[in-house]
């Protein structure tokens, strides 16, 4: 027994004797560290409290580096106050460059099917389905300081369809004094839906005011347009002036014949928010145009437009609009021979308007009711006094609206034509049934207020 304990005990030796020398190495190394340590913060205590302010303002911390950013970016902006850029120039360092990614173009198509059927005897339409419009458009910036749009249209005439453009412009958004320069092929901006495309408008046939003095869509020409946003708050308004080549009016093939002045217009318009989702914005318009080309006669165009909405997210929405417009053409004075005077050729006067209200009391269905108006103060009798005339619709619609992208929509329109200068048949009736299917495709640009 005692042979053996003494073999465990020279076993064992040198094992407590390595643990020995071993445990106080890592004990003096820790204390070591902690040494360092200490003597590092009492290094940085010895400092005298200004040479470490001084010290932390020349190195600088994040907080200063963050209000110094700030400042820089304030003083940038102040360069572009008056500008209506839709890109920002002033960019942080960890900010996404929006200049790169907004020169990304957008690409859109549009396709307008319209059938439309009657019962009247004879028969005032084609009663058929048709594509009534198919556009095809690119948008986007051409540079941090242009913006660029195209739209390229194919509409049916008669069982043939017809390629055309429509908008062809490039804008300056930059100039100063928050104003911008629009010049090319454009929807001339006057009244309240001239500028909207038809498959864009909150009915299938435009108002018969429209029809009868801007065209079944719009007035659309080439020359440039200047917009001025009005500086004061309490009211946002916007002027803009325009002159175009003036040589067609409405929907036309051709250039058109030469004219002597361009085409000049002016449309002031008015915003106002008055809270609870509830706007309003209204204008007027006045359009002088020269129908002929020896300028023997001039159309003077006066118009009033009002728009009424309220949304609540895209459950809800009313809207109330209506345009009134005044057309009137003066003709030059005329030399009487026989009585050696001067007699002025009495004044040609039309006006019109039509009241258009749309309720959206489901995310995809609205219905909508429009009541348009129509009279020509020229015509005479056979004694050569005026007589009554008028044409008065009543418009009723239902759309489903499946999307934000497409829409289905069913209308019926009951036209009601008086003109007591036709003996034969004075009062008539017109009704028309419609169906309207719009799909747009791609990046389609916002829609106007």
């Amino acid at each position: 027994m005692f042979k053996y304990s003494f073999f465990l005990f020279i076993f064992f030796i040198p094992l407590l004797s390595q643990e020995k020398k071993e445990f106080p190495k890592k004990k003096i190394v820790q204390d070591t560290q902690k040494e360092d340590y200490e003597l590092e913060i009492e290094e940085i205590k010895s400092v005298p409290s200004s040479t470490r302010t001084t010290s932390k303002s020349q190195n600088g911390s994040w907080e200063d580096e963050l209000e110094k950013d700030l400042k820089e970016i304030e003083r940038k902006q102040k360069g572009f106050e008056d500008s209506r850029g839709f890109v920002s120039p002033i960019q942080t360092q960890n900010q996404l460059n929006r200049s790169a990614q907004n020169l990304m173009m957008d690409i859109f198509a549009a396709m307008d099917l319209v059938g439309i059927y009657d019962r009247n005897k004879p028969r005032t339409t084609e009663n058929q389905l048709d594509v009534r419009t198919a556009e095809f458009g690119f948008n986007g910036a051409v540079d941090q300081w242009v913006r660029g749009y195209f739209l390229g249209a194919a509409h049916g005439e008669d069982g043939k369809y017809f390629y055309e453009v429509h908008e062809a412009w490039i804008q300056f958004p930059f100039l100063p004094f928050n104003t911008s320069l629009k010049a090319g092929m454009m929807f001339l901006d006057i009244g309240r839906i001239n500028r909207i495309h038809s498959h864009d408008r909150p009915f299938t046939e435009s108002p018969y005011v429209h029809r009868r003095f801007l065209d079944w869509e719009s007035i659309f020409d080439t020359g440039a347009e200047l917009s001025i946003l009005l500086p004061w708050s309490f009211i946002t308004q916007e002027l803009v002036v325009g002159a175009t080549n003036g040589k067609k009016w409405g929907h036309a093939h051709s250039a058109g014949i030469r004219k002597n002045n361009p085409l000049l217009y002016a449309h002031l318009k008015n915003f106002y928010y008055f809270g609870d989702n509830w706007g309003t914005q209204f204008g007027f318009t006045g359009i002088r145009y020269e129908p002929s080309q020896d300028r023997r006669n001039e159309r003077f165009l006066y118009g009033f437009d009002a728009v009424l909405r309220w949304n609540r997210s895209n459950l809800r929405e009313l809207m109330v609009m209506t345009e009134v417009w005044y057309n009137t053409e003066t003709y030059p004075k005329e030399w009487n021979f026989e009585t050696s005077s001067i007699k002025a050729p009495p004044r040609e006067t039309q006006w019109g308007y039509y009241f258009f209200v749309n309720y959206k009391f489901h995310q995809l269905w609205s219905v909508g009711y429009r009541f348009d108006y129509f009279t020509d103060k020229n015509i005479k009798d056979g004694n050569g006094y005026n007589v009554q005339n008028s044409t008065t619709s009543n418009v009723f619609q239902i759309t489903l609206h499946t999307s934000e992208f497409a829409y289905v929509r069913a209308t019926y329109e009951r036209m009601f034509i008086v003109n007591y200068a036709d003996k034969d048949n004075p009062e008539k009736f017109d009704n028309r049934y419609y169906i309207q299917g719009v799909a747009i495709l791609g990046s389609h640009p916002a829609h106007v207020y």
